[in-house]
């Protein structure tokens, strides 16, 4: 028992580990593209890696599907059944990466086309910016599966941690030694081939893969289940960037990209910190103890409410002051877009807030149940957005994000009281507007109180401070007034 605690702390500890590093460095490497290339090639790099992941569609939910098949040989010492899965995957994946060499040579011709650019620069900057997903799929995707299933995550995120950071290192060496675009991702692409070294190597020696296995057909059947959320989840992610390449151009996709990173990072955040908690709700779920289940949840609930209450509130009223400073001395592109910053951020929090109905749903195994909704809140993302985005620009496209979430949001609260006995959704509502009120008051009173005109470094981490005190003793007093209960369950919880 020691020895498992003792590696699933290590993979907690490596992968908040990865995650500050992917953070960081997610900074740092567009402000060396911005400084020494400009807002159109930024934006151009956002826009070519969009069009290139789509081709992840394809992958349609394999890898959770290879994931659950994975956990029961390894625990029964099942060697055939492994391999079985594990050459099913890596079969699959093969033929994925196959179709992809195909599609980015499609996308490399096509796109200096459609967008009248420079033929040979990008045509030959896709390719190479196509070098990371085509590892990820011809040689990665199916180990890393494997390590993760058996537990083996630190592996995963050590190495790419030292890929993350090297590849930091030499885009900054490199844009001083030979200042190309093409030269800094080439690198970059060549450092993924490290993973594969890694994972074969580890693999090899700790496990007995009988390569000549047959391929398991009817593993893949399993795939379509979830495959409408994985479409809804991508197109979240994805949809912005490829309406803002066709109806606008380079430099606002740069713009967007930039304050996508401060959303992305505090999204990130919120993930890391509450990783540990869905299990035991779908624990609860699966033992059908409404009672333990009701009281997880509001737990669950109250925990994300503080969190993206107080992150995304500061991150509001801080977001388009860092930019301004992260873009300092870049005068190609107005990067001062402090409603779409704060829209941004809603948008991503009425994502986030979602989180314990979203995740109930997995853990009940309800997909079929909400792939109607997935795809309702996909089409209500990409309708509003293309409609508001020519008038509107980037306030437009985050609109559209904002009506999409809400949507799903008001969805999965009316899904859990369906399918759990006495969870009303007005649980939900009543901490989900009074948070918001008291973030609305919070917001307010430092605007006023404390606004930040004067933009330079110092000023802002005092601001930042000084705002986090303030929310941080609102949401406290708030807290010990609304939800006595919920802070006492969970301190028991952490002295089990």
């Amino acid at each position: 028992m020691k020895m498992k605690n003792k590696v699933t702390l290590v993979n907690m500890i490596s992968s908040l580990a990865l995650q500050i590093c992917t953070i960081i460095s997610g900074f740092i490497i567009p402000k060396i593209i911005l400084s020494y290339f400009g807002s159109d090639v930024n934006g151009l790099i956002s826009s070519l890696n969009q069009f290139l992941s789509y081709i992840s569609l394809l992958e349609g939910g394999v890898t959770g599907v290879v994931a659950a098949n994975l956990y029961k040989p390894l625990v029964m010492g099942d060697n055939q059944k492994l391999s079985a899965v594990v050459v099913t995957s890596k079969k699959f994946f093969n033929k994925v990466g196959t179709i992809f060499i195909a599609y980015s040579v499609c996308v490399a011709v096509a796109y200096p086309f459609v967008f009248k650019l420079n033929f040979l620069y990008v045509f030959s900057l896709t390719l190479i910016l196509s070098m990371n997903l085509l590892v990820q799929y011809m040689f990665s995707i199916t180990l890393r599966t494997l390590l993760n299933a058996d537990k083996k995550v630190y592996v995963v995120s050590l190495t790419q941690i030292v890929i993350t950071v090297l590849n930091t290192l030499m885009a900054y060496i490199s844009v001083k030694v030979y200042p190309s675009i093409h030269f800094l991702k080439l690198i970059s692409g060549l450092l993924f081939f490290i993973q594969p070294i890694v994972y074969g190597s580890f693999v090899k020696k700790h496990y007995s893969i009988d390569w000549s296995a047959d391929v398991d057909n009817d593993l893949l059947k399993e795939r379509w289940n979830g495959f409408a959320v994985n479409v809804a989840a991508f197109i979240h992610n994805s949809t912005d960037v490829t309406i803002l390449t066709i109806f606008t151009d380079l430099a606002t996709v740069s713009i967007y990209n930039v304050y996508s990173l401060v959303a992305a990072g505090l999204k990130s955040l919120v993930q890391s910190l509450t990783s540990g908690i869905s299990a035991t709700i779908g624990q609860a779920y699966a033992r059908e103890d409404w009672d333990e289940l009701n009281q997880k949840m509001d737990l669950y609930e109250y925990i994300i409410f503080v969190l993206v209450s107080f992150l995304f509130t500061v991150g509001a009223l801080l977001i388009t002051p860092f930019v301004m400073l992260y873009t300092q001395g870049i005068h190609d592109a107005n990067y001062s877009q402090p409603l779409f910053g704060m829209l941004l951020l809603i948008a991503e929090a009425l994502y986030i807030v979602k989180y314990p109905h979203l995740n109930l749903a997995y853990d009940a195994n309800k997909f079929k149940e909400i792939t109607k909704p997935s795809f309702m809140e996909a089409i209500i993302n990409i309708v509003v957005s293309v409609a508001l985005v020519g008038k509107l620009g980037l306030v437009g496209i985050a609109i559209g994000t904002v009506a999409a979430m809400i949507y799903r949001m008001a969805f999965h609260v009316y899904f859990t009281s369906k399918i759990v006995p006495n969870r009303p959704q007005y649980i939900f509502y009543k901490k989900f507007f009074l948070f918001v009120l008291v973030s609305v008051f919070g917001a307010a009173i430092c605007y006023r109180e404390f606004p930040l005109f004067n933009y330079t470094v110092s000023n802002w981490v005092i601001h930042a401070i000084v705002y986090s005190v303030i929310l941080g003793i609102i949401y406290l007093c708030i807290s010990i007034i609304f939800f006595r209960n919920e802070l006492n369950f969970f301190l028991k919880y952490l002295k089990r």
